[in-house]
């Protein structure tokens, strides 16, 4: 980590292997789900647009004037980005063993409860009509 073998993305000829596509070139797109390096690299993306976006609504919301429950619930899913990228990180790092990988996707659950649950302090609530 940070490097995909030689650079920060694999060769095109790795992304795109003849070999996923299993002799028929109009099934290149099976690399997109088979293929390790580009999934891979998929998740990359994905997981550093997810962080830097979690960290810049951190970075506006610990200025606001949240009620608690909302400010705490903001911090906790700060902690449990770094957390995820850290998971992530060593679970690379360390040729995936399974304690890794699955610390890795727990922790992606309770990531995303706590997304959750600050949407859900923030929302107004509705009126009843009696």
């Amino acid at each position: 980590f940070p490097t995909m073998g030689l650079g920060i993305t694999p060769p095109l000829s790795e992304l795109w292997s003849q070999h996923f596509a299993r002799g028929d070139p109009s099934a290149m797109w099976r690399n997109l789900t088979e293929n390790p390096a580009t999934v891979q690299l998929g998740h990359r993306i994905l997981a550093m647009t997810t962080f830097f976006t979690l960290s810049a609504l951190w970075w506006q919301g610990r200025k606001l004037p949240l009620p608690r429950a909302a400010r705490v619930t903001l911090h906790a899913m700060y902690g449990l980005a770094w957390m995820q990228v850290a998971l992530g990180i060593s679970t690379l790092v360390n040729f995936v063993p399974i304690a890794y990988a699955s610390a890795h996707q727990a922790n992606s659950v309770l990531l995303l409860a706590s997304a959750l649950g600050l949407y859900h302090s923030l929302r107004p609530l509705p009126r009843l009509m009696l």
